[in-house]
């Protein structure tokens, strides 16, 4: 009897294991979806772990002086002479002395036409009649000391812009690998900089943010280009290139901050970092005291609503997918999206979307490719040149509109143009002749 139980118990426990085997997996699933599934207790942060919050309340700043109001030009001048026949619009005189410097109205200044320069003539000169300052129309633009032409910098910064290789260009256009460098460095620097100065004031009801990876040759770390973009009109308000670390987080969050409206608090919906929480409720809130209190405590906006989505990937393929609230309520943010035009889902599509069309403008970006790029600053000069011409130059077919009466069905329309930043599409030559004008007149 003893060895017939014994036959018993092992035959039981070889069937409890074998039931156990593909039970486990499932098992470990469950209890994992069901443990990511609960209220995350993650404490808040505060604009003082923001590494440049912290750094624009230590600078001192000068104290802002008010100039007066300068009276137009054509009010003070003598009517006689000849009229003004060159267009000065968005001009500026380049002087501090002047009175009329950083104006950049037709209909203030004192610019007139003064010549032209360069071998063909085809660079035009102005003077400032008001303190008799001379300078070229190229001043404050990517052209400024450029021998080449105009329609070949612009030619080749759009086969840039579309994703093709630079050696490809040096071949195509016999320039040099350092020249093309150049111009496209340039052009980086005056597109972030016109993103700075037109992105401002901006009201966005939605947020998504992710981070791409990207390669640098002779780093051993690897990049990532962190970015935020706006589902309903398509526009990448920001970016930032650095480590996947916290830090970069609450940079993205900071420069993104600057585009919006003082009152605006958008809803965030982000993949499964934990940065992306904190840096979010550090720069949305307010301080306050509380009564009997020495010290001010930070407060998160009640308006804030930020979803996550979590993804789980087994042997490199997405087995299932979780979705929680990490501030707010879900149903307020699934309110939000009705009323926007998407599905009641916290989602990252169009961001994942943004990834792809990044990556197939920036050949720097494009996956398994020996074009990497030289240094970082060459990395985010592209990224930069391609996210103007993607805002203002590249029309979004999501974003055309219907025209009726008309020949055409449909007209094309940009991210900037959905914005209200301007009001048709650009061309790489009219973003290559607006200056940057210093010290601009408000």
């Amino acid at each position: 009897m003893r060895i017939e139980r014994w036959i018993i118990l092992l035959l039981g426990m070889a069937l409890v294991q074998a039931w156990w085997k593909p039970v486990r997996r499932r098992m470990r699933r469950w209890w994992q979806r069901t443990k990511e599934q609960l209220p995350r207790h993650w404490h808040p942060k505060s604009p003082k772990d923001c590494p440049l919050c912290q750094a624009e309340a230590v600078r001192i700043t000068e104290p802002v002086v008010d100039l007066p109001a300068v009276e137009p030009y054509q009010e003070t001048k003598s009517q006689r002479g000849r009229k003004k026949t060159i267009l000065t619009e968005g001009y500026a005189c380049p002087y501090p002395d002047c009175r009329y410097f950083g104006v950049t109205e037709a209909e203030r200044h004192a610019l007139v036409g003064f010549g032209k320069l360069g071998e063909n003539k085809n660079i035009q000169r102005l003077r400032c009649q008001a303190c008799g300052g001379m300078f070229s129309s190229r001043k404050g633009t990517p052209l400024y000391y450029i021998k080449s032409e105009e329609k070949e910098f612009a030619e080749v910064l759009w086969w840039l812009a579309e994703g093709v290789d630079l050696s490809v260009l040096v071949r195509k256009t016999g320039h040099c690998e350092s020249t093309l460098t150049t111009w496209l460095n340039r052009m980086g620097e005056h597109s972030a900089r016109w993103h700075e100065r037109l992105f401002q004031n901006l009201s966005i009801t939605l947020i998504q943010m992710d981070e791409l990876y990207a390669k640098v040759r002779g780093v051993e770390d690897a990049r990532w280009l962190w970015l935020a973009i706006d589902p309903k009109c398509k526009a990448l308000l920001a970016l930032h290139l650095g480590l996947r670390r916290s830090d970069n987080a609450y940079t993205l969050v900071h420069k993104l901050k600057r585009c919006l409206h003082p009152g605006c608090v958008p809803a965030f919906t982000t993949d499964g970092l934990r940065s992306y929480f904190y840096a979010v409720t550090a720069h949305f809130g307010r301080w306050f005291r509380p009564p009997r209190a020495r010290t001010d405590h930070w407060q998160v906006d009640e308006r804030l609503l930020q979803g996550q989505l979590v993804k789980r990937h087994e042997r490199r393929k997405l087995t299932y997918t979780i979705t929680r609230m990490l501030w707010g309520k879900r149903q307020a943010l699934n309110d939000l999206l009705e009323d926007q035009g998407f599905r009641r889902l916290i989602q990252t599509v169009y961001i994942e979307r943004g990834n792809l069309t990044i990556r197939q403008g920036v050949s720097l970006l494009t996956r398994r490719t020996w074009s990497l790029p030289q240094t970082e600053h060459h990395l985010l000069y592209h990224v930069e040149w391609w996210r103007c011409y993607y805002h203002f130059i590249r029309p979004h077919e999501a974003l055309r509109e219907t025209v009726s009466g008309e020949k055409r069905r449909y007209r094309p329309r940009t991210p900037a143009m959905t914005l209200g930043l301007t009001d048709h599409v650009w061309t790489a030559g009219e973003i290559l002749r607006k200056p940057l004008v210093a010290g601009l007149a408000a």
